[in-house]
């Protein structure tokens, strides 16, 4: 207890009011609940008579002086908290200004009930000239079915991007609704609009891989930061990085140009037609440096899509 407490007392005197709670739980226990929480948080253990197992869980405090709180809930087992660790770094506030990656809907060029509906009317148009009586029942099933099939929400996948300048670094992702977060990134989560509610959730059913992620209703986007490779480098001599789909490129002028497919390795291709950049992607670069944008071959782990942004140094 002593060594929670100077634990907690370090952590209040770095001025850190976030930070990360080890938690050891032991069954029979279903899940635990985190009292005195800015973001309610809920960790979901599922564990028999006798097992045991040590979770690290994100700890938002309303008051960083108070110790943790735990409520057990639906189990007879136990829950303590076994040290508290400070938050990992803050990004700097140039990522955090910068233009955010958007996690659109994706939804098919042709929905499936689409399809069904084409084909139910082409069935009925023919069967109606033989059977009217027929094709009017065929008609009313086909009907009773699309009104009781589940609606088919389009996936809005997890966008990440590399926002690379004088500050390092940094990994954005953007979900909506829902992220899940990568490792560096916690407890550095952030809803929009500002205000939003959400939960945290740590998913400790299997020991061996547990889950940390955000929850908020789907007109909500969650944001997480963590700390980028040490090493990203690109110039016309060499693609230094990775490979990337798509490359833009804007001089210290001001002039955009494509340039197609860029492989690991290779100089920069020859600037081309067409290669139409996202919007969010040309804003917040200040004028007379030089950026480079590209899309990456392949994104990292828990992103569907995944960009990089590097701003050079002034040129004047």
């Amino acid at each position: 207890m002593t060594a929670l407490l100077w634990m907690l007392g370090a952590l209040c005197a770095a001025s850190a009011t976030d930070g990360v709670l080890e938690l050891r739980l032991e069954g029979p226990l279903k899940s635990v609940h985190l009292d005195g929480v800015r973001v309610p948080t809920h960790v979901i253990a599922e564990l028999e008579p006798a097992e045991t197992i040590t979770v690290r869980v994100p700890w938002l405090p309303v008051d960083a002086s108070a110790p943790p709180a735990l409520r057990a809930v639906d189990g007879e087992g136990s829950a303590r908290v076994e040290a508290v660790h400070p938050a990992p770094k803050s990004a700097p506030l140039a990522v955090a200004r910068r233009p955010l990656p958007r996690a659109v809907e994706t939804p098919p060029r042709v929905p499936p009930v689409a399809w069904w509906l084409f084909a139910g009317g082409l069935f009925a148009v023919f069967a109606a000239r033989r059977r009217p009586m027929g094709a009017a029942i065929v008609g009313a099933i086909f009907g009773a079915s699309l009104s009781v099939l589940p609606p088919s929400a389009p996936e809005r996948p997890v966008v990440a991007s590399l926002e690379v300048g004088s500050f390092g670094a940094w990994w954005v992702y953007v979900g909506v609704g829902e992220l899940e977060l990568p490792a560096g990134a916690h407890p550095a989560l952030e809803a929009r609009p500002e205000g939003a509610s959400w939960e945290w959730l740590v998913d400790a059913s299997d020991p061996a891989s547990s889950r940390t992620f955000g929850r908020a209703n789907q007109e909500s986007s969650l944001i997480a930061r963590s700390p980028g490779p040490s090493l990203v480098a690109l110039s016309e001599a060499e693609n230094g990085f990775a490979a990337l789909e798509e490359v833009w490129r804007r001089s210290p002028e001001g002039e955009w140009t494509s340039h197609g497919a860029w492989r690991l390795g290779e100089p920069l291709p020859g600037a081309r037609e067409g290669g139409l950049l996202p919007t969010w992607l040309r804003s917040g670069a200040p004028p007379g440096r030089e950026v480079w944008v590209g899309r990456l071959r392949e994104a990292p782990g828990m992103a569907q899509e995944a960009w990089v942004r590097v701003i050079d140094a002034d040129k004047k």
